[in-house]
């Protein structure tokens, strides 16, 4: 199995998401990290995207940004046997996939083909102050090699029995 994309065709990507997010520098004091994770506001289906960190306050010396999730929700489980004397809640949300994101770079990065659509989170290094996030969707043209060749089969296959019903 072969994806197979034009990741340099005109109009491939698409801007969905684009921020700049500011840490609490109060949570110094009780350890925790500056910035919050970053719950992208919407489903996605997609699963080639080139994700963008910047920051200006980063020391020379740090190369990672954070981790971006992919967050599969709508999972349903009775989870009443990990969470004792809690109620049972419907659904529930995990994390499948995650990247390490380089800070001050584009990455591309690929998750699975696993549902239908999941969100994206992503968490920055606990000292990172400041952040601009950028995150492209890939919207181009693709394609499998196994579909494609599974439709040729078909297609042969197909002309095998018109050729056998007519004779």
């Amino acid at each position: 199995m072969t994806l197979q994309v034009d990741l340099k065709a005109a109009g491939a990507w698409e801007l969905t998401y684009y921020q700049k997010h500011t840490g609490n520098l109060n949570n110094r004091r009780i350890q925790a990290p500056l910035l919050e994770p970053i719950e992208l506001p919407y489903l996605t289906d997609k699963h080639l995207f080139l994700v963008g960190v910047a920051s200006s306050k980063a020391k020379p010396s740090w190369v990672r940004a954070g981790y971006l999730y992919q967050q599969i929700d709508g999972i349903r489980i009775d989870d009443t046997l990990i969470y004792e004397g809690l109620g049972t809640v419907p659904s529930t949300e995990v994390d499948y996939n995650r990247r390490m994101i380089k800070l001050n770079a584009i990455e591309l990065v690929q998750f699975s083909k696993i549902t239908e659509n999941y969100r994206l989170r992503f968490e920055a290094m606990p000292w990172i102050q400041e952040i601009t996030l950028g995150i492209w969707e890939y919207v181009g043209t693709e394609s499998d090699s196994t579909e494609d060749l599974i439709q040729s089969v078909r297609a042969k296959l197909e002309t095998i029995e018109f050729k056998i019903d007519n004779l």
